[in-house]
């Protein structure tokens, strides 16, 4: 994030604390991008893309649009698995350690739906890693899911 925008930032956060409206960090500039496709039988049934940024330096936040490719009845969805690279004291290694899974909700549209998951970035991490993987939701069988897409930023 330039320091221009993060001075805007926040100076945005400031006022708003300042008159009692609290804003929702923006997004940053894009980060790594990411894309991911289920299969069935080689023919793909979902697919997803965004990207993974930080997030005004409060959030990892993961953008994405998904879409179900089948047309099958069953909604689609996409996971994320939030890792973050922890000090956690003195003599301790620093470890990649998962703090948060979270899904979006089901879809069955044939059109890409935008939307984003993010959790809190740790004040003891310094690195920020999402594992996504988009699948269709199979109750009786097992969902089908893509292989993961990882994404990582410093912070």
């Amino acid at each position: 994030m330039s320091k221009i925008r993060s001075a805007v930032a926040l100076a945005a956060t400031v006022a708003g604390l300042a008159t009692g409206v609290v804003f929702a960090p923006t997004a940053s500039a894009a980060n790594p991008t990411w894309a991911v496709t289920a299969l069935r039988s080689g023919a793909p049934i979902a697919k997803a893309n965004g990207d993974f940024s930080n997030n005004g330096g409060v959030y990892a936040t993961t953008g994405i649009n998904y879409v179900d490719m089948s047309n099958n009845g069953r909604g689609v969805y996409v996971e994320v698995e939030f890792w973050f690279y922890l000090y956690l004291g003195p003599g301790l290694p620093e470890a990649w350690h998962m703090n948060d899974v979270k899904q979006t909700p089901r879809t069955q549209r044939m059109r890409y739906v935008p939307t984003e998951l993010s959790t809190r970035l740790p004040g003891n991490g310094s690195k920020a890693r999402a594992k996504i993987k988009v699948c269709e939701d199979v109750p009786s069988r097992g969902d089908v899911c893509s292989t993961k897409a990882v994404v990582s930023f410093d912070y």
